[in-house]
């Protein structure tokens, strides 16, 4: 594991990614493929949000809403510094967007309950679940994340060396009645503040430069992943960098730690 300096706005994305919690019986499989969805009666409340908002003094100036496609404007609204998200029972969800600059390819996840959109800030990019069951929930997943084949886990792999990505690392998450659950992974920690801050990463990540991707899920308690890019030489002579390809996976059984090669 190494240190290494991560862009505020990703640092603070982290704690979107949501806290591990024991699993549970996956609920039924529900249609995952994007359908249109009836528009509520109740409407997103901006207006609150905005008179609720918490201003920071590290925070960058405001700037112009983020766009909100046209097809979702009877579940989210926005300003300059808030997303208003409606869950469905017709609350409204408050969802800072300081510090972004755009949100893009907005789509149901899953039927009318998982909404998602990829952002982007300066030095910083994710990727936002938002869960309109029961009370409401937004994590970050890092990029679009993959779910498996009932619906009713997902995963997500994203990491880079500048330390850009909201989620830093893998992880699994579930959908249960009304809420999300992480499963577990492995994603990079954040201790300290200013100065004192140690920002350590998994081990798996360190000294690999390149793409890491969700090549699929083998059943429900099994994910497979796939690197390309670089790494040390296994030459222990040799001071090169080799360009390969990896196959990775993460199950359940091993409380979804990533090792090497596919799912058994």
């Amino acid at each position: 594991m190494m240190g290494r300096a991560v862009p505020l706005l990703a640092i603070a994305a982290l704690a979107l990614t949501g806290c591990g919690e024991e699993p549970a019986a996956p609920p039924a499989a529900a249609d995952a493929s994007p359908s249109p969805v009836p528009a509520p009666s109740a409407t997103p409340d901006i207006a609150r949000c905005n008179a609720e908002h918490v201003a920071y003094p590290e925070d960058p100036m405001p700037s112009v809403p983020v766009k909100i496609p046209k097809a979702f404007h009877a579940f989210a609204a926005s300003s300059d510094v808030e997303m208003a998200l409606l869950t469905q029972s017709g609350a409204t969800v408050c969802h800072s967007t300081v510090g972004l600059y755009r949100i893009q390819d907005m789509a149901w996840l899953r039927g009318d309950r998982l909404l998602g959109w990829e952002w982007e800030a300066h030095e910083a990019y994710g990727f936002t679940v938002f869960d309109r069951a029961g009370k409401g929930t937004v994590i970050d997943t890092g990029v679009r994340p993959t779910f498996s084949p009932s619906g009713a886990r997902f995963a997500s792999v994203e990491f880079t060396e500048m330390g850009f990505g909201a989620l830093s690392g893998f992880a699994v998450w579930e959908v249960r009645a009304d809420s999300l659950a992480q499963l577990g992974g492995e994603v990079t920690r954040v201790k300290g503040q200013g100065e004192d801050m140690v920002i350590t990463d998994p081990a798996v990540f360190t000294n690999r430069f390149g793409d890491w991707s969700i090549s699929g899920w083998k059943g429900e308690t099994c994910v497979n992943l796939a690197f390309e890019g670089h790494e040390p030489s296994s030459d222990a002579v040799s001071a090169d960098i080799a360009t390969v390809t990896r196959t990775f996976h993460a199950a359940e059984t091993a409380r979804w730690q990533i090792a090497p090669g596919p799912c058994a």
